[in-house]
């Protein structure tokens, strides 16, 4: 079965994207290969051998993983796009990066019929060209022995009181951009508001570093008091016994989703239903909360009570999830790091 070349559906409940990749009847066919499945060497992989193989092993499929850096598995699709086949069947993402791929049209489109566990994700991260595994959002996150009364909002970061004790990552510009709109009570895609919001936050003398654990490091030493990041971090960081907490933002939050798509290239599509279904399996995702910190992409895996408070969201905060808009990301990428180098971190 052939599809036709698609239009972008913009609407919260769902992200769909334009492909000219043919999509098979991925039930079809037999199950008898082996499945490579492209994705991050550490914990990521060994959580995917222990929770996953047990579920598709019995039906008769070798996975086969293939570990790497996110940007190698983008080379590789690149490279094979157009090809008879394909060396990875499936390939895991962040869904910015999972978006790129689909809008250069190297991913095939998802057979919902092969996949009957796409019924019971969260609408919010629902896209036509990929699952979504686990997922975070961008909230603040704060140390609780240098400040005592816990910010509401994003907005709360330009108060005077915390001037210089603001950390701020490098390669999050642009979903800071995102999150500034949403505290100026503008759409998440008003990068205007975005940027207006980030030079008031310069005024108020932010630290930038380079990276997650550098960020976390100031955290720890009371060099910064608060920041913004995703939610898994500080249940990883409290882990660690860092004295942090973290708030959603009454105005909203982002959601980060790490991804799983089947390879434009790939023969194999009836054993990457099986896997990528069982990925949305409850019991799946309930072990890759407990040992990760990211919450289910699911509504039927229902998280134990201290574990719900810690890692998952719940239906008020899933409401004010704010899809993120990577068509638009995408196309001012440049002008968004032109801006945040030369206007923003300039200085600081």
């Amino acid at each position: 079965m052939n599809f036709n070349r698609r239009h972008f559906i913009k609407a919260a409940s769902s992200l769909t994207l334009a492909s000219t990749v043919p999509s098979l009847a991925w039930a079809a066919g037999s199950c008898d290969k082996d499945l490579v499945v492209g994705t991050w060497g550490g914990d990521y992989q060994r959580l995917l051998q222990q929770n996953l193989d047990p579920l598709v092993k019995p039906e008769g499929i070798n996975v086969v993983y293939d570990v790497g850096a996110a940007l190698q598995r983008q080379t590789k699709l690149r490279a094979e796009r157009g090809a008879r086949r394909s060396t990875m069947d499936i390939v895991l993402l962040r869904d910015n990066d999972m978006y790129q791929m689909a809008h250069e049209n190297t991913l095939a489109p998802l057979d919902e019929a092969a996949l009957p566990n796409l019924q019971h994700v969260i609408p919010s991260l629902k896209t036509d060209y990929a699952i979504p595994h686990i997922f975070s959002a961008l909230v603040l996150v704060y140390n609780t022995e240098f400040l005592k009364t816990a910010p509401e909002s994003f907005a709360s970061l330009l108060d005077a009181s915390l001037k210089g004790k603001v950390g701020v990552v490098d390669d999050q510009y642009d979903y800071l951009t995102l999150a500034g709109a949403l505290a100026s009570g503008k759409p998440g895609d008003d990068l205007q508001a975005g940027q207006d919001f980030l030079l008031a936050l310069r005024e108020n003398a932010p630290k930038v570093y380079p990276s997650v654990d550098a960020l976390a490091s100031a955290l720890k030493s009371g060099e910064i008091w608060v920041t913004m990041t995703w939610k898994a971090r500080a249940l990883q960081w409290s882990k660690a016994a860092l004295p942090v907490a973290y708030v959603f933002p009454k105005e909203g939050a982002l959601p980060a989703t790490f991804c799983a798509g089947l390879s434009g290239g790939s023969k194999n599509a009836a054993c990457a239903a099986r896997y990528l279904n069982s990925m949305l399996e409850p019991k799946a995702q309930l072990a890759f909360a407990e040992a990760m910190g990211y919450a289910p992409t699911v509504l039927n895996a229902q998280l134990p009570p201290s574990l719900q408070d810690s890692v998952g969201f719940d239906s008020a905060q899933l409401d004010l999830l704010v899809p993120v808009n990577f068509e638009l990301l995408m196309q001012n990428k440049s002008r968004l790091l032109d801006f945040w180098n030369r206007q923003f971190r300039a200085g600081l």
